[in-house]
């Protein structure tokens, strides 16, 4: 069985939106039994009202949630023909959840777009101009949602991000526009651009100047500079490569319209560095690094060789094969490791990442001279476990303390005697400096 229906290369108008939305979805439909979490994580099931429908949507929280502070939270938006629960065992985000400490969300169409028929059934609206926009029809449900799942659970308001796939990769460039007050970071996969929603097939959409000046527009006074990765095949026959390179492209130039008046720069549109990454038994990827002005990572864009319109990596469960690709590097994985550099406070300039400030030692370097029996022909000296530079001072020993954090310094001399060779021990404890960043 072929595993994707080529987009139609014929048709205009309505007509060509409506075969192509079906290849879409041809791509990403998931059915498979729930997957088991960790023993004390837990999915639960929610609705949202929104411009008067209703909004079913999942969120999974790893163990031990709410023991150790305020955590992430992803928002996962699915394509066309499919559900929540689907995407959610698909991808395969609950397992990185789980291990990593974070919140992931996956919100569902409303009842009007689930009773759609043919290719538009369980469809984002990302073709529809209130979509586009701030507090409209879809755009304003998963903000709904995700403000939601702020307000109930202990997330961190600084590190939530969305990733979307197809139809929710469209989604996910709409939300970076409209709601960049809500999302440090987002990443889209197989997805398109802010207002490109006919970027698909034989059609080229709007020019990539054009869109990223209304991404920034839709921005308005809430404006900031929003990182974005993007994880496609080159072989995408359901959104062609183009359309997807596009969608990374007019991140960076709206970006660059948040610092001033030009698209093309502080934050240059050509790659600091690409390399290849591997999947064992699968495709090579190459994944090309973008920098702000201070030399930060502000882009990642994944080019995929050989992939076609699916969710890379995922599960390895052959029920899947028709709708994700295994052999391709894991959405998951990649999509985090890019979104935990950043917090929304973060992205201002120069650097856009998280600067981790190195703490200061508690205990800074020194050289003490400690006492010493009569008589002391060698010595052999530890701090806290370790062997130290020490010498013999007439009549001391001098020791030199590294730099260290611990509360207790211990100094450990095992000292010979000259004539009989006899070992003498002497302990010495300095009380700790105390932390100091």
């Amino acid at each position: 069985m072929e595993r994707l229906r080529r987009a139609p290369r014929q048709g205009t108008g309505a007509a060509v939106l409506w075969m192509i939305l079906l290849a879409l979805g041809a791509g990403l439909i998931f059915a498979a039994p729930a997957s088991a979490g960790a023993p004390s994580s837990e999915t639960t099931s929610h609705e949202l009202e929104s411009g008067g429908t209703t909004y079913p949507y999942l969120v999974h929280t790893p163990p031990g949630l709410g023991s150790a502070g305020p955590v992430p939270l992803v928002i996962a938006t699915h394509g066309c023909q499919t559900t929540a629960d689907q995407f959610l065992n698909a991808t395969q985000y609950n397992q990185v959840a789980d291990r990593e400490g974070f919140i992931v969300a996956y919100p569902d169409v409303d009842p009007a777009s689930v009773a759609a028929p043919g290719p538009l059934r369980n469809c984002w609206r990302f073709y529809s101009p209130e979509t586009w926009e701030r507090d409209q029809g879809h755009a304003a449900a998963v903000a709904g949602i995700t403000r939601a799942i702020i307000g109930s659970l202990d997330v961190d308001e600084e590190r939530v991000y969305m990733v979307g796939t197809s139809a929710g990769g469209f989604m996910t460039s709409a939300m970076a526009a409209a709601y960049p007050d809500l999302f440090a970071a987002v990443g889209i996969v197989a997805g398109g651009a802010y207002n490109d929603g006919f970027c698909l097939g034989p059609s080229p959409g709007l020019p990539v100047e054009q869109i990223a000046a209304q991404a920034r527009d839709q921005m308005g006074s809430r404006a900031r500079v929003v990182p974005r990765m993007t994880m496609g095949g080159d072989a995408d026959q359901g959104i062609p490569p183009l359309c997807a390179d596009k969608s990374f492209f007019q991140g960076l130039r709206t970006n660059n319209l948040v610092l001033g008046d030009s698209q093309t720069e502080p934050i240059s549109l050509e790659a600091a560095s690409s390399r290849t990454v591997a999947t064992e038994g699968g495709y090579d990827s190459t994944v090309s690094t973008y920098l702000d002005p201070a030399g930060c990572v502000v882009g990642e864009h994944w080019s995929i060789h050989g992939m076609n319109h699916f969710w890379p990596g995922g599960s390895a469960d052959p029920a899947w094969d028709n709708w994700t690709d295994p052999k391709g590097p894991s959405g998951a994985e990649a999509s985090w490791a890019f979104f935990e550099r950043f917090t929304k406070s973060s992205t201002a300039m120069p650097c856009a990442e998280v600067q981790t400030e190195t703490p200061k030692p508690a205990c800074p370097k020194r050289q003490v001279m400690l006492g010493l029996p009569k008589k002391v022909r060698s010595l052999k000296v530890t701090v806290n476990g370790r062997k130290v530079r020490s010498r013999i001072v007439k009549g001391k020993a001098r020791v030199w303390l590294p730099a260290n954090d611990r509360k207790r310094t211990v100094v450990v001399i095992k000292a010979k005697r000259k004539k009989s060779g006899k070992t003498v021990t002497r302990r010495q404890a300095f009380k700790g400096c105390g932390p100091r960043r």
